[in-house]
């Protein structure tokens, strides 16, 4: 119960933050453009708790927390006097709209922009990726990577740690061709191309994880089978594992590396393991059921627990520092990445090339938000920023109901002289309005069918 109500109070504030700066950026860009706004409100339906100002505008926190909006005086509503039309939005010169509806998009990569600067200036720290293991007859093992190797570029581009390889692998997701990795290898100053061949990749998997696609361990390996933490309500906390616990076998089978336990549960969804652990200077003999979960289309067994991790080596952390000016352009250069990413990710989706089943709703946004806050305020800060990120790069698609939507008919009447036709617009709203709808319910669907 309280996991529940921690999740969605995580969810409310994350939710609530982007929302506000969104439509703040809307509201504050419009009183500068001289347009009277009447409400500003945070969610939809009953309001919650409402206030004016000593403009007159109506500030209002309502009940339901999945969006906002900010109403502006406009003649077309048929409720105004003539003498408003100096501060209606409709009265307002195309670039003044265009201003007042890009402003909610670019608030959110503002806040983005804000968030990394904070997080770059007080320095990061990162893996060193360098190959622990390779699997046998894997694509990269195939391909000559090797154990040892330290990757430096990914397709040209710089990746000297294990973040920014995994986002250079998640960008060529759906392609066809080779990923070409950069690698050193020993005292090597010159690096050599491993070029791995791929076709539509991963294109059918839900939540893909392009590392593991590849058959290869960047981290390091945590060896001996010993438990450092255990979910609750988990089938290992109802079966009595304990913190410390030491995996000694699995139905009389010797358990010697950590990942021996993991594939030997992994084999067996829904079937009892007697499992003996040392505790102490004590043996006991516990008996564990792992639960089915689907992953990548396959149905694999887990228990909720976690290795003990292993100390990193010093020479295996890459520290980064950065200055004002520096951490300045790194974020901005960041949420530009990420914001690209997102909208290649959202074609390549239209084309069928990554899976629609890696779409998320509200559900997973609650739960992300729960969990990395749990991992501390940097992971939640980290969190927020790429919400924003993705929440600015959606709204401006051009569909009618969002702000891509209004921007194309402003720029359509720069361009023609003329507003697109009030029944056009109309027309428009409502089958923008089915299509948002549609996709929002796809997008719960999703969450529901994960849980």
């Amino acid at each position: 119960m309280i996991n529940a109500l921690f999740t969605v109070a995580m969810a409310l504030v994350t939710l609530g933050i982007l929302v506000t700066i969104h439509e703040f950026g809307h509201y504050w860009v419009a009183r500068r453009c001289g347009v009277r706004v009447l409400r500003f409100a945070v969610g939809f339906g009953q309001p919650l708790l409402t206030w004016r100002d000593r403009h007159g505008t109506e500030f209002s926190l309502c009940a339901i927390p999945l969006g906002g909006y900010v109403k502006m005086l406009d003649e077309r509503d048929g409720d105004q006097t003539s003498s408003a039309t100096d501060d209606a939005f409709n009265q307002k010169p195309v670039g003044h709209k265009l201003a007042i509806v890009a402003a909610g998009p670019a608030a959110n990569f503002l806040l983005a922009i804000a968030v990394l600067f904070i997080l770059f200036l007080r320095g990061q720290s990162d893996l060193v990726p360098i190959v622990e293991a390779v699997q046998p007859d894997s694509v990269a093992a195939n391909a000559g990577l090797e154990v040892g190797h330290e990757v430096v570029a990914v397709d040209g581009v710089d990746a000297t740690t294990l973040s920014s390889v995994r986002f250079a692998l998640l960008k060529r997701l759906g392609d066809t061709g080779t990923i070409d990795l950069s690698v050193l290898l020993g005292l090597s100053e010159r690096p050599s191309i491993v070029s791995i061949p791929i076709d539509q990749w991963l294109s059918d998997i839900e939540e893909p994880d392009p590392i593991a696609a590849l058959g290869v361990t960047f981290s390091v390996l945590p060896e001996t089978p010993q438990v450092g933490s255990v979910n609750d309500d988990s089938p290992a906390s109802l079966a009595g594992f304990a913190p410390s616990d030491l995996i000694i076998q699995a139905d009389d089978v010797d358990i010697v590396r950590w990942m021996d336990f993991v594939d030997y549960v992994r084999a067996r969804p829904g079937v009892a393991i007697s499992v003996l652990v040392e505790r102490g200077m004590e043996t006991k003999l516990l008996t564990v059921t792992p639960e089915a979960s689907l992953r990548n289309g396959e149905t694999v067994g887990s228990v909720g627990m976690a290795v003990l991790l292993p100390e990193i080596p010093e020479n295996r952390i890459r520290y980064t520092s950065r200055g004002p000016v520096e951490a300045l352009g790194a974020a901005i250069e960041r949420t530009w990445s990420l914001t690209l990413f997102t909208f290649e990710s959202m074609w390549k989706m239209l084309q069928g090339l990554i899976s629609t089943k890696n779409l998320s709703g509200p559900i997973s946004i609650a739960q992300v938000a729960a969990q990395t806050a749990e991992s501390g305020f940097i992971t939640w800060l980290s969190f927020l920023a790429l919400l924003s990120i993705s929440l600015g790069a959606i709204n401006l698609l051009p569909i009618p109901v969002l702000d891509g939507g209004h921007i194309v008919f402003h720029a359509f009447e720069g361009i023609f002289g003329r507003p697109v036709p009030e029944s056009v617009q109309i027309m428009s709203y409502q089958i923008g309005l089915m299509a948002v709808f549609c996709l929002m319910v796809f997008a719960i669907y999703n969450d529901v069918a994960r849980l």
